[in-house]
């Protein structure tokens, strides 16, 4: 009996792989094991953020009931700015271009109202101002102060320095070449679209829009409206002339300071 419980007790019976076959189980490693863990965790808060995306868009698309009284006010603002710009046109003179302290001008697209009217919405079109805090070099022409004041209650101007457009460009400076952005770190991509007006490098284009040189309007163009940051603590922009205390029209050399906060 001894004998037969000393044989039950060596045997051993090694545990079921898969498959129900006897050998080992396999080996997995704990580096294997925590990457799964990370896929698993990551799978599932990419579904709750894709989630969230799709009901974003829903509540974006959303089908807005407005009042009657919204649709009427919106127009009596439209008609408002189309008639103050009129009264702006015809009340104020601006001075010729070659009496302006500066050749550069740069405009700032500032917050305001979203409904605006055709003719204003036309101008900063053509300007390339149609996002809320980008700016634009614009050389100063008599046609350009009259479109500056057509919409001097959308934005903010004034005449740049040296030291931020050098800043302006390097830092938040974008190209437009066959029809696709890119980043000004390639001398390459610049030569290859502004070569034919001598435009080789990053300092040969700065120098041409501080400048405003005879190649200014292609180099303008070939840069992108530049995104600026919004600041901590949000700008009071007011569509009141920044003469009276409000934060839209010229500021002249004082938009130097601005430049620096949204830079």
């Amino acid at each position: 009996m001894v004998n037969g419980g000393e044989d039950e007790a060596s045997r051993t019976v090694p545990p079921l792989a898969l498959g129900g076959t006897t050998g080992e189980l396999a080996f997995v490693k704990e580096t294997v094991l925590k990457k799964r863990k990370e896929n698993a965790d990551w799978a599932l808060r990419n579904r709750e953020r894709k989630a969230e995306k799709r009901q974003r868009i829903r509540a974006e698309n959303k089908v807005i009931v407005k009042r009657p009284e919204d649709f009427v006010t919106a127009f009596r603002n439209k008609e408002r700015d189309f008639l103050r710009m009129r009264t702006r046109l015809k009340v104020r003179k601006q001075p010729p271009a070659e009496a302006l302290s500066s050749k550069l001008i740069f405009a700032i697209r500032i917050p305001g109202s979203v409904d605006l009217h055709p003719h204003i919405r036309k101008i900063l079109r053509k300007l390339r101002l149609t996002k809320v805090l980008t700016g634009v070099f614009l050389k100063a022409t008599e046609l350009t102060q009259k479109r500056l004041l057509v919409i001097e209650p959308f934005i903010t101007y004034g005449f740049p320095n040296l030291k931020n457009v050098k800043e302006l460009i390097y830092k938040k400076g974008r190209g437009f070449l066959d029809k696709e952005p890119f980043p000004l770190t390639s001398n390459d991509l610049i030569e290859k679209a502004l070569g034919d007006h001598g435009i080789i490098c990053l300092e040969d284009l700065v120098h041409e829009i501080a400048t405003v040189g005879p190649h200014f309007k292609d180099a303008s163009k070939f840069l992108m409206p530049i995104k600026l940051k919004c600041p901590e603590r949000r700008l009071q922009m007011k569509k009141r002339p920044y003469k009276d205390g409000g934060g839209s029209g010229n500021r002249g050399d004082k938009i130097n300071e601005l430049i620096e906060k949204l830079n």
